[in-house]
C-alpha cells in the first residue's frame, strides 16, 4: 500500500460497477465483514490502516487491516 495516496476503499458494500471501477484504478475495494461498520469498530477518520495482502489475492478472500491512530505517528 503507498503511503502516497489512497490504495484501497473500505465500505460497507460496494455496486458491482463502482467495485469495478476502482479495480481499474488500481484500488482495492474492501468492505467489512458482516454485521461490522465504521461505527461498530469504532472508527473516527483519524487512523493510519496498514492492510497485509497475500502474493495471490483473490475475490471475496479475508485480509487483515491493521489500525492505528494517526495522532500517535
Amino acid at each position: 500500500m503507498s503511503e502516497q495516496g489512497v490504495r484501497a476503499v473500505i465500505a460497507e458494500s460496494f455496486e458491482r460497477i463502482h467495485r469495478s471501477n476502482l479495480v481499474g484504478m488500481g484500488i482495492i475495494p474492501l468492505q467489512y465483514k458482516a454485521g461490522e461498520s465504521a461505527d461498530s469498530l469504532k472508527l473516527t477518520g483519524h487512523e493510519k490502516f496498514t492492510i497485509d495482502l497475500p502474493d495471490n489475492l483473490q475475490t471475496q478472500q479475508d485480509v487483515t487491516v491493521h489500525v492505528s491512530s494517526m495522532y500517535l505517528q
